[in-house]
């Protein structure tokens, strides 16, 4: 009897976490999907003034897909609280999840910063940002929203940029790909 009493309030402990967890995680959900509804809006115009440098590596697998990283690094100010999404428009969203930082999972918990030649990963400076997934596609766009908080933490900014890439007719080596997708920050 008194077993069952122990397993009864353990369930009812781990139900109501989860509870909790899921009211979290769907507000997670939520600012996922308002994140894919802004790029949509965005139709894809770039922002005219990136202050990182970003570029795309594609890689062509086994398996015939198409793995792809889109680095983002060297900061050209201090980027506190940084979000971001990768959305492929020719993917189902409802089917997959785009490739994100600090937005779903054990990530949204996480601050990801990056300050001008600095980095220190265990307090959450970091060096440079990847988002990463896998087309089947030979030829694609991914649309990138990147969001920062200044200093102070009050203030947002966010910037839009694009990355495509097309398979070269005749090219079926497998391996790394090269795009002409590389963003430079625009200050000197």
């Amino acid at each position: 009897m008194q077993r069952l009493l122990i397993c009864i309030v353990s369930l009812l402990c781990i139900l109501s976490g989860c509870k909790n967890m899921s009211k979290e995680e769907q507000e997670n959900i939520k600012i996922y999907e308002s994140y894919i509804d802004a790029v949509d809006k965005n139709k894809g115009v770039v922002s005219k003034y990136i202050p990182f440098d970003y570029k795309m590596y594609v890689y062509k697998q086994d398996d015939d897909t198409y793995k792809y990283e889109i680095e983002i690094y060297n900061p050209q100010m201090a980027m506190y609280n940084i979000q971001a999404i990768a959305v492929d428009q020719d993917i189902d969203s409802n089917q997959n999840v785009y490739p994100c930082l600090g937005i779903l999972g054990d990530d949204a918990s996480v601050q990801y910063n990056m300050i001008p030649y600095q980095s220190y990963g265990k307090k959450g400076y970091i060096k440079m940002i990847i988002l990463d997934a896998v087309s089947k596609r030979n030829q694609f766009t991914v649309n990138v929203m990147v969001t920062w908080k200044d200093r102070t933490l009050r203030n947002t900014s966010r910037v839009f940029f694009n990355c495509s890439y097309a398979q070269e007719k005749g090219d079926i080596e497998k391996g790394e790909k090269q795009t002409s997708d590389l963003g430079k920050s625009d200050t000197k």
